[in-house]
């Protein structure tokens, strides 16, 4: 469960006599369409139906059921002021167990997105943010991020050096962290009528734009194909082109919560679509931008993980999340997909033990789409939103069992194959557990290094007083004028080329391929047995496996006498 608190406090215009639907109507109206109400529907189709919308009196009557006992799914709170805003927030998060969702009355969402937010199962504090648009002045809060999080936020009182992106008025906050917000409310209710004014941004030189981390280039084209309409001529109906008028609490609990020292995670809105809609002229425009995105696209591409290794980025998965998609229409659950896939793992050791040629060949193809199963499981829990420790448990132990009843079954097909064939080996048990054994001896160490890891606990972020208009203690280090000189030793230096080789398209591929991860010793198995026989397929793991082994430890072992 989650609690939503919906700020719907923005002033409205009066409808004019015989003209257009006022803004109020189209935020707070009775029909389906009003944006404050498809946005509660869409909250309770996601299971989120303790909702609490904080609106000024003159629309607080408007939100309100005549009878609120037949329409439990939000209650409204009459407020007068950001000061009352901010105390009912706190009231609500000091009692909450249960994550916290702040947002505006006046946003549109796209479902995917608003998802994505709800079902965030991360135990901190996020920020939903955009790159900044280029052109103006920046008419949504602004914020500067590093290394993912929100490290300095503004309001109508607060300044930001040098931001990199805007802040779209949604946050979320696990649990543990409830308790900082109600805090920071309370702080911000005592202090909002003393703070003063300030211009949203300061510059300490030429601004750090890392636009292209938060914002989709699709998006972008779809964003500058709804201003550049003729019949959007103006601010008036072009999305993030009016700036709110009224109090925007959101705002300030984040600059709140960022200056307490709370991490909060800088959450991208990438290619889909998160803004508010404060005139009658942005409405079609936020409809049609909606409309735009192909949500499940977007879901079914970010359900593909971004950093698998080469094999599987280019052969498999090039296709295997519309498999997902399709498992999906069926109501299969990846469980069942990595049962699948040990069940199609074992056929092909069955295969392989034949120790004919066809039988190779046939294994090959067999363990390939096992491997693709393997994929799909774990697309196919992304793609909807179903992890469990039981699925987190069998995928890892069906990988290590898939690879080990194919060693077996390669063993077992070279002895049986007829003598003078190709497909003869002769006895390679040997060679089978030299490479059981020195694929263990590979997990050991990639598990007990992880496990091994001296984490430092996060450094303290900055606590900077609400009081202060800029956010001076906050500044980002000036940037060097040449290049960095690196020190430390050996370990330092073998980081240092790991990191500037990650920006190399190609050695960044070639150190993923160098290791040996599962999808190449895959098609390393599947390729070698079907053209060969399995004891040319066993020293080729042995092998590579030998070099993968000494690259990861050497780089394991570098990497701890740096730390």
């Amino acid at each position: 469960m989650t609690l939503a608190v919906v700020v719907a406090t923005e002033p409205v215009e009066a409808a004019a006599a015989g003209g257009p639907a006022s803004t109020a109507e189209l935020h707070y109206g009775d029909t389906d369409q009003a944006l404050l109400r498809r946005l509660l529907d869409q909250l309770a189709s996601l299971n989120v139906h303790d909702a609490h919308v904080i609106a000024r009196p003159e629309t607080a009557t408007a939100l309100r059921h005549p009878d609120e006992a037949a329409d439990p799914g939000h209650t409204v709170v009459e407020s007068y002021d950001i000061a009352m805003d901010l105390r009912e927030i706190a009231r609500l998060a000091g009692a909450a167990r249960e994550p916290v969702l702040i947002l505006h009355g006046d946003l549109v969402m796209s479902n995917e997105q608003l998802a994505r937010v709800v079902h965030d199962a991360k135990p901190g504090a996020l920020a939903l943010v955009a790159g900044r648009r280029p052109e103006g002045e920046p008419t949504r809060p602004v914020v500067r991020t590093k290394g993912g999080l929100v490290v300095s936020a503004g309001s109508r009182h607060h300044q930001v050096t040098d931001p990199d992106a805007e802040f779209r008025g949604v946050l979320r906050l696990a649990p543990k962290v409830a308790g900082e917000l109600a805090a920071a409310a309370k702080n911000l209710a005592d202090l909002v009528g003393t703070l003063p004014e300030s211009e949203p941004v300061r510059t300490l030189g030429e601004a750090r734009q890392e636009v292209s981390r938060f914002v989709d280039n699709e998006a972008v084209a779809i964003e500058r194909a709804l201003r550049e309409r003729p019949a959007a001529g103006s601010a008036d109906t072009a999305l993030g082109g009016t700036p709110p008028r009224g109090d925007d609490a959101p705002a300030l609990l984040l600059v709140g919560l960022v200056r307490s020292g709370v991490r909060v995670a800088a959450r991208p809105v990438r290619d889909l679509v998160c803004d508010r809609v404060l005139t009658v002229g942005q409405v079609s425009a936020a409809r049609a931008a909606v409309d735009a995105v192909d949500e499940d696209r977007v879901r079914l591409n970010d359900a593909v993980k971004g950093n698998d290794g080469f094999f599987t980025t280019y052969a498999v998965s090039t296709y295997s999340r519309y498999i997902a998609r399709w498992a999906a229409g069926r109501k299969l659950t990846p469980n069942m997909v990595t049962s699948m896939s040990m069940a199609v793992a074992v056929v092909a050791a069955v295969w392989f033990s034949e120790g004919t040629r066809l039988g190779l060949v046939v294994g090959g193809v067999l363990l390939y789409f096992a491997f693709v199963l393997d994929c799909v499981d774990g697309q196919l829990a992304r793609y909807t939103r179903q992890f469990s420790t039981l699925g987190a448990w069998l995928d890892a132990t069906f990988d290590r069992a898939k690879e080990y009843v194919v060693y077996a079954g390669l063993a077992v097909g070279s002895t049986a194959a007829a003598v003078g064939t190709a497909a003869h080996g002769g006895d390679v048990w040997v060679l089978a557990v030299a490479a059981l054994i020195l694929q263990t001896v590979r997990h050991m160490i990639d598990f007990s290094f992880e496990a091994a890891r001296v984490r430092a606990p996060a450094a303290p972020l900055p606590e900077v007083p609400l009081t202060d208009r800029d956010d001076s203690v906050l500044d980002p280090p000036p940037r060097p004028a040449g290049p960095a000189r690196r020190s430390g030793g050996l370990g330092q230096l073998a980081m240092w080329l790991s990191a500037r080789t990650e920006r190399i398209g190609g050695l960044r591929w070639a150190k993923k391929i160098v290791i040996l991860p599962i999808g190449e010793r895959f098609a390393l198995i599947a390729i070698t047995a079907a053209l060969f026989n399995a004891k040319v397929t066993f020293l080729s793991l042995l092998i590579w496996g030998s070099l993968a082994t000494a690259y990861t430890l050497t780089g394991r072992v570098l990497r701890s006498v740096a730390r």
